[in-house]
């Protein structure tokens, strides 16, 4: 496939190789990004960039220039990974993938494929008697948001190891792919400490400043979690799930669906919920309010909703356990609390 990009590509899509070859070629260098004019224009939109990210988990909108929003998002990856805390890059790399989200939902799916084979190796096909695009299983499973509903391959055609995809849900896979890559451009960065202009190691310092400042409220909602007596009584997903949580882990809708369902039922107020959905990387209060409210009864139709059955919670990906004698989370805490804690035996 022959896709041509554009400038407005570079400044979409700023992860991409071809992108980053471009600043190659203009020859700029780390020298040059703590120095002068352009570099206090570079590493001031970088600085403000990862401070954004770690306020208000989100990544701001491309700068009008192409090369400079390149420019910028290297230097905010620098920033980032010189931190050096896993849960940071989580935030940013699921803040980023959101805001470049909106830009491949409106793109032409040739492209929203490409970018998919240059960050994920994808591969796809037009299935020869619909014309449908289908991507390979593999490449659909890494990529799902969910291990439910459409998400799920068991719910969806197959063809030769193909499975059809829209648009829509095209788009959605190659967010999950692009997080994924700026983990991985993350991990990779090596830090070249010794070259670094003075103006870097400010920057570094001020960031890590800021972001120590919001994990200090992670350690204190943490505390909340654990003061409790209940999670000695939490059955082991629920606990994974919490835990996940606690290390800045995105966790999917039927995850946090099950771990609010749970709590709501063991007695959890629903601002206690909110403290421990605060940690999500995507955390948004007004969302996570209503639906926490939503399935504790308190809107809509006011029907309070349990946890999915143990099974079911298998069949997400949520469990990895098995509990001696229990079919549901609730009954494994009941047992626990009354002093007949299940045997716990872990499959895998």
């Amino acid at each position: 496939m022959r896709i041509i990009l554009t400038l407005a590509d570079y400044k979409k899509y700023p992860f991409l190789p071809e992108a980053f070859k471009r600043i190659e070629e203009n020859a700029l260098t780390l020298e040059e990004l703590g120095e002068g004019s352009i570099g206090e224009l570079v590493l001031g939109n970088a600085v403000r960039r990862v401070v954004e990210v770690i306020r208000n988990r989100r990544y701001p909108e491309p700068l009008e220039d192409p090369d400079l929003e390149v420019a910028v998002f290297m230097a905010s990856l620098i920033l980032a990974a010189a931190v050096g805390d896993k849960i940071l890059w989580e935030r940013f790399a699921v803040a980023f993938s959101k805001r470049t989200s909106r830009f491949l939902e409106d793109e032409e799916v040739e492209k929203v494929v490409y970018i998919g084979e240059r960050i994920a190796s994808w591969r796809t096909k037009l299935l020869e008697d619909s014309n449908t695009l289908a991507i390979y299983f593999v490449d659909f499973i890494e990529n799902a948001p969910e291990y439910s509903g459409r998400w799920k391959l068991v719910n969806r055609p197959l063809r030769k190891g193909y499975t059809p995809v829209s648009p829509g849900e095209l788009a959605r896979l190659g967010e999950s792919a692009v997080k994924r890559y700026i983990l991985k451009l993350l991990s990779k960065v090596k830090i070249p400490y010794e070259e670094l202009p003075q103006s870097f190691y400010t920057a570094i310092e001020n960031i890590s400043r800021e972001w120590a400042a919001r994990r200090r409220e992670f350690t204190v909602i943490g505390v909340k979690v654990d003061s409790k007596e209940t999670p000695k009584y939490f059955p082991p997903c629920i606990s994974a799930l919490i835990e996940a949580m606690k290390n800045g882990k995105n966790l999917p809708h039927s995850a946090r669906f099950a771990l609010a369902a749970f709590l709501s039922n063991i007695g959890y107020d629903v601002e206690e919920i909110l403290e421990v959905f605060k940690l999500s990387p995507d955390y948004r209060e007004d969302l996570a309010r209503y639906q926490i409210e939503h399935i504790a009864g308190l809107r809509g139709s006011r029907t309070k909703y349990t946890p999915y059955k143990c099974d079911n919670m298998r069949s997400l990906g949520l469990c990895r356990w098995k509990c001696e004698g229990v079919k549901h989370p609730l009954q494994f805490f009941y047992r626990a609390l009354r002093g007949r804690r299940p045997r716990v035996e872990e499959i895998g």
